[in-house]
């Protein structure tokens, strides 16, 4: 990872969009950038963290790991999401991982800086608070799909929301901005790469995505929400 200077357009993150540009360009010098390639544990239990980032540009996966060694993917970030936020508040980090799913540049503040700012600005703690109460939920939702929702179910669900937003190469699909591994997809859902690989193909038959030099497009995006949902 790489250290560098600069500062983002804080106003896209929910975290400082109550923040004046005065207040915004004062926050902006106190920032670094990190620049992290695709593939690359971000912070892990060996690597404690203190520091709270934020995601400028590509895509982040959040997730645990069981004594068993069983991997848990707890969120999935875009650009100017907020994380590490747990261990500045003292929660348990001991089992979580962030990963880089594609090249990333982030900016970070440590903890002190973060401290300072929650106490100099109510504003800042209370969406903290929020964030945290958000980024809860949709753990207990992820959770809540492991419990009940079936492999396929859950692949489809993944697939949606990796394409989310990014226009495939004709008008009503979606693609997949990068390419992901059958492993890296069957971590993300909890299953085995083996289990993907035969979904795909599946998927593939029945018209749903088409796989183009192991990039992934979604062919009929209200088909595969339809098998997401049932």
């Amino acid at each position: 990872m790489d250290r560098q200077e600069g500062g983002p357009n804080l106003h896209a993150a929910d975290l400082f969009r109550d923040l004046s540009e005065v207040e915004l360009a004062a926050l902006e010098q106190r920032m670094a950038r990190l620049t992290v390639e695709a593939g690359r544990v971000i912070y892990s239990p060996d690597e404690r963290s203190e520091t709270l980032f934020l995601l400028k540009k590509g895509r982040v996966r959040l997730y645990r790991l069981s004594p068993e060694g069983k991997i848990l993917t707890t969120a999935i970030l875009e650009p100017f999401s907020i994380f590490g936020e747990m261990a500045l508040i003292g929660s348990g980090m001991e089992d979580s991982f962030a990963e880089a799913l594609e090249d990333c540049e982030l900016y970070v503040l440590n903890r002190w800086e973060v401290r300072d700012l929650l106490l100099a600005d109510p504003r800042l703690a209370r969406r903290l608070l929020d964030l945290i109460g958000r980024r809860l939920t949709d753990t207990e939702r992820r959770l809540e799909e492991f419990a009940f929702k079936s492999v396929p179910q859950r692949l489809a669900s993944l697939l949606l929301q990796l394409a989310q937003g990014v226009a495939g190469l004709s008008e009503g699909t979606l693609a997949l901005p990068v390419r992901y591994t059958h492993q890296q997809l069957a971590e993300m859902i909890g299953t085995y790469r083996e289990t993907v690989t035969k979904l795909l193909n599946d998927f593939r038959q029945r018209g749903l995505i088409r796989i183009e030099r192991g990039r992934i497009f979604i062919l009929d995006p209200e088909a595969l929400k339809e098998l997401a949902s049932l």
